[in-house]
């Protein structure tokens, strides 16, 4: 294995194959993951929504909870409803502090009522492991962290069905449900808003499988352009859109909360948010030359009204774009200002989508 791995970081199992494939590393999430190939965010970016790409998503988190109460338990600690997911079928969910702010979003998978695989942020994994051991107190559950028997990739793209044809039947496959298959786990989903799989398995499985996509000319794309895409896309990511402090209602995921539940943690608080939103991520597109970053003040009138969660300019465009949270209510189409490096640069509200 490489010398250069900074010693407090983990990898994948698919690290030395990607690092030969031209992968440039950083840190992310406690992980020593690629940001980028050879040819670049902008490459990955646009192979993505017209072709094909995959990405590694092994450093993401993998929780099992089993057992006769697994379905009572996790819709107690979630804000949206399992029992609505079918056998074989995905759910977004949000798992929150009694105050509304977000502990980590994240996609089940249930296989039945008493057996649910969590897929969580990479960053949250140990956190949201040690506050659901803390959580099942009085439910029949086992709580279990797979991260190191699991690694996995997310193949995206119009031609993904197409680039897996010869390792996966997957065309009857629905958006949101899974299968196992071939000593895989592999869903229709993913974090680019387009068509896709994400495919569990074992670390030397997802190794081989992946120099096999290699081999047949399948481009790799790293975490630069799988946050550009995602951004595009109108998907929001843990520690921008939604955080401690940012709850699922103040980022506009209220399709994932079931205020219809007897009780969960956080349903007081968001029901008081619900009622009375004094602030909200919205979408904003800069009319001036600029690129607004995380953390960048937003203004109306001279006055602070909220700051920028995410901001890109789209790869192979000069469109530039940002979601901030904002207090108070705004109407698409209104004027405000990003302070960029100093400069007040005109945007407009818009809706939270770039696509």
């Amino acid at each position: 294995m490489s010398e250069n791995i900074p010693f407090w970081l983990k990898t994948t199992p698919l690290y030395e194959t990607l690092k030969a494939a031209g992968g440039q590393f950083v840190e992310y999430g406690g992980f020593f993951m690629p940001v980028n190939f050879e040819k670049g965010i902008i490459f990955e970016h646009q192979e993505t929504r017209n072709n094909v790409t995959f990405f590694d998503i092994s450093h993401m988190g993998k929780i099992f909870v089993t057992g006769n109460d697994a379905t009572k338990f996790l819709n107690y600690v979630s804000t949206n409803n399992i029992t609505k997911a079918k056998e074989y079928g995905m759910q977004y969910q949000v798992i929150c502090h009694p105050d509304g702010g977000v502990i980590d979003d994240l996609m089940a998978y249930k296989y039945a009522s008493d057996k649910i695989l969590l897929i969580c942020n990479a960053a949250n994994t140990d956190t949201l492991y040690h506050y659901l051991l803390d959580a099942k107190e009085g439910y029949d559950v086992e709580i279990n962290n797979l991260d190191k028997q699991v690694a996995a990739i997310a193949v995206q793209g119009p031609n993904s069905e197409k680039a897996l044809e010869k390792h996966f039947k997957l065309n009857e496959l629905k958006y949101m449900e899974f299968v196992d298959l071939n000593g895989f786990i592999v869903s229709r989903s993913g974090y680019t808003g387009e068509d896709g799989f994400e495919i569990y398995g074992s670390p030397e499985d997802i190794v081989k499988l992946t120099k096999d996509l290699l081999k047949e000319g399948i481009a790799p794309a790293g975490l630069g352009a799988r946050d550009t895409l995602r951004f595009e896309a109108g998907l929001p990511l843990y520690g921008h859109e939604m955080a401690d402090y940012i709850s699922p209602v103040q980022a506009g995921m209220n399709f994932a909360i079931d205020f219809a539940k007897d009780d969960f943690v956080g349903k007081e608080a968001l029901l008081k948010q619900k009622e009375n939103l004094e602030e909200k991520i919205y979408g904003l597109e800069l009319i001036d030359r600029g690129i607004a970053r995380q953390g960048h003040e937003v203004f109306l009138e001279g006055k602070h009204i909220g700051f920028v969660t995410s901001g890109f300019m789209i790869p192979g465009t000069k469109n530039s774009y940002a979601n901030a949270l904002l207090q108070g209510k705004y109407k698409f189409g209104q004027e405000v200002e990003i302070e960029i490096r100093g400069k007040k640069i005109k945007a407009k509200v818009r809706r939270k989508k770039y696509l």
